[in-house]
């Protein structure tokens, strides 16, 4: 799994004078145990690397063809492995592998900080999401992306079991027994408040009894609340693959209606010029005013622009002179990319909306905004 802090510290990289290698290789394979997909994808790309490598000074080539046979070297020990795709980010003194259940695709950048485009798309189609299993005296904690699940179950609390004794006493030690449950509840949404704060992860499914499961939404902090997507009768026993197969129905089926209200919102803020823009030129207008709260784009769409080498503001332009800055613009092939980058970096959500005839009456892509 690859979550928002880890890309947030791939970003805060101090670009320096050092080259730094970022090394994209897609993992799949045509057939149970055949690498030559594989290798055949390493080849190319240690080809293409070595190419790139004579673009720096000479002083450099040691150092880039030092971390390349690092990075063959590993990769070659992934043969086999779970990972449909790697990424790795070689540099001196810096050293990070990322093995995804999702192919990032094969490319090879050296630059002098990481090169994460491939990242931020992959994490903006496949967020993180939590579900929570809670019982009257533990939790279990699981994060869910790409398809794959992880386990972070813990006991919390160890409550008092019910006592099979009568009268008064029963009584007290079965008011006891529903304190100390309400307690543990209050201490898992603690808990999760502290994952999420960590974790980031975009959308929330409880899962339990129903006087369990409201009880336990109840005391989730608002942010949480307005994650939580779907409360699920699980048991407590429930095995990893039915919390995998019913946390990814319920988010896909809150995603839909989600992306619903969402176009709806968009048609009705762009139409009365309000919070909302429609369109390529008015979204990328808005993206480079840091305006973008939420941004809505046909997945699969994609089209050629430009990038200003001055300012780093984008346009439908693929030449000429920067609007902002009088700098020179340079062509991209692949407009839809950069703008998902810019979007994410500046915090704003990002939305591949499956094509509909909304969206495509809309421009294929807009944007809800964070002020006029």
């Amino acid at each position: 799994m690859i979550t928002k802090s880890e890309l947030d510290f791939l970003n805060a990289y101090t670009a320096s004078d050092s080259p730094l290698v970022s090394f994209y290789l897609s993992l799949e394979r045509r057939e149970p145990g055949e690498d030559r997909v594989t290798l055949t994808g390493l080849k190319n790309l240690l080809k293409e690397a070595h190419e790139l490598m004579t673009r720096w000074p000479e002083e450099h080539h040691i150092e880039i063809a030092l971390q390349l046979a690092h990075i063959e070297e590993t990769v070659a020990g992934e043969s086999g492995g779970p990972a449909r795709g790697l990424a790795i980010f070689a540099g001196k003194n810096f050293w990070q592998l990322y093995r995804l259940p999702i192919s990032a695709g094969d490319r090879v950048v050296i630059a002098r900080s990481p090169y994460v485009k491939p990242l931020i798309e992959l994490l903006s189609r496949h967020p993180l999401y939590c579900a929570v299993l809670v019982g009257k005296e533990q939790a279990r904690l699981f994060l869910v992306q790409m398809g794959e699940i992880q386990d972070y179950s813990m006991i919390l609390d160890e409550v008092p079991k019910r006592h099979e004794q009568g009268g008064w006493a029963q009584a007290r030690l079965q008011r006891r027994h529903d304190d100390y449950v309400m307690h543990h509840l209050k201490r898992v949404a603690e808990l999760t408040l502290e994952f999420f704060q960590r974790q980031q992860f975009k959308y929330l499914v409880i899962g339990g009894t129903e006087e369990l499961s409201n009880a336990f939404y109840e005391r989730l902090h608002t942010y949480l609340q307005e994650r939580t997507v779907a409360l699920l009768p699980l048991p407590m026993t429930a095995g990893i693959h039915e919390i995998l197969e019913q946390t990814l129905q319920a988010v896909e089926e809150a995603k839909a209606r989600q992306h619903e209200e969402l176009l709806e919102r968009l048609k009705e803020e762009a139409g009365q010029g309000r919070l909302g823009v429609a369109g390529l030129s008015p979204t990328l207008r808005a993206l480079n005013a840091y305006k973008v709260m939420t941004l809505l784009v046909e997945d699969g769409y994609q089209t050629p622009g430009g990038r200003c080498s001055d300012c780093a503001s984008l346009t439908v332009r693929t030449s000429g002179s920067c609007r902002y800055c009088e700098g020179t613009i340079e062509r991209v092939d692949k407009l839809i990319g950069e703008a998902v980058e810019l979007a994410f970096n500046q915090g704003a959500e990002v939305h591949f909306v499956a094509p509909n005839q909304t969206l495509w009456d809309l421009g294929r892509i807009g944007a809800l905004l964070r002020y006029a």
